[in-house]
């Protein structure tokens, strides 16, 4: 494995309006013109130095196992929005475009940021990622070299840290779902569930995700696997409220003296909740594996 370089060369890259040329994958994996558009909106609103598409629809490293658009917008100081705002902008600005896949998983992080996480995710990113638009016309790419020996060592001792803890407390919950015991099979199934999700977002990211919202952390990681909306997100038949209960677990079973929870309902949340360790364990692994081969 080569050593991580530090040392940045710069890559030109187009800097787009609506309908003007970027920058093409091999295979031509996504709508360029929506594709844009979508730059261009989000520039309008960020201000960023450049935006970046990685991942499946770059023909890079994947990232998202949907389809999706996993964008990366690097600015100079701290956003005036975050990535959940800018969605929503998104859709009040480009309301009848679509977007040519289902989903947008979009990262804005500072310059400084990026320097200071010399992880594989912004590695792969500014690596492969396909320039959408840069406000001087230059892209920061790294150069070749990455220590991804160091980066699966890091995130098997995170793993090995917080996986088990998440499996004892989900453990204990399925233990105490019994009408005396709700309160603590509550909270210990909402920890559980942000300890899942954490340990997943460290794996693929190289660094602390900085929120313990469940719902928060599931529309962060949603792409990461096509199991995770089917879990715990509603469609036109069956309404779920599994990701606010547990957010509500994780609050009111903690400080509440009157919460109360039955215990079949309690039950019926708990499945979601194993079912998600048992596909965060898979995907962290499979993310190990993929930094082993590097």
């Amino acid at each position: 494995m080569g050593t991580n370089q530090k040392h940045m060369q710069e890559q030109p890259a187009q800097n787009i309006l609506a309908t003007t040329a970027i920058e093409e994958p091999k295979q031509q994996s996504y709508d360029p013109l929506k594709a844009a558009r979508i730059a261009e909106t989000l520039a309008e609103l960020l201000d960023p130095e450049y935006i970046l598409l990685f991942g499946k629809l770059a023909d890079g490293t994947p990232h998202s196992d949907i389809l999706a658009y996993d964008l990366l917008a690097v600015t100079d100081g701290p956003a005036h929005y975050s990535w959940y705002d800018a969605k929503r902008y998104l859709k009040m600005k480009l309301p009848y475009i679509g977007h040519g896949a289902q989903y947008i998983n979009l990262y804005i992080y500072t310059r400084q940021h990026i320097a200071s996480n010399n992880v594989p995710f912004f590695y792969f990113a500014r690596k492969e990622g396909i320039g959408l638009y840069s406000r001087s016309r230059k892209i920061a790419r790294p150069r070749d070299g990455f220590d991804f020996d160091h980066a699966a060592s890091v995130a098997a001792r995170y793993t090995g840290t917080f996986m088990p803890l998440a499996d004892k407390l989900a453990g204990y919950a399925e233990c105490n779902l019994d009408k005396d015991h709700v309160r603590e099979s509550a909270f210990a199934m909402a920890q559980a569930a942000v300890y899942y999700y954490r340990t997943l977002f460290y794996v693929y990211h190289g660094f602390e995700a900085d929120s313990c919202d469940v719902r928060y952390l599931h529309h962060r990681l949603r792409t990461l696997s096509g199991e995770l909306p089917l879990l715990f997100e509603s469609d036109e038949y069956y309404p779920k409220q599994t990701l606010h209960c547990l957010n509500n677990f994780a609050t009111y079973a903690q400080y509440d003296p009157d919460f109360f929870v039955e215990s079949d309902e309690l039950a019926r949340h708990f499945d979601p909740v194993k079912r998600l360790g048992e596909i965060a364990r898979r995907l962290c692994n499979r993310r190990m594996e993929l930094y082993t081969k590097r």
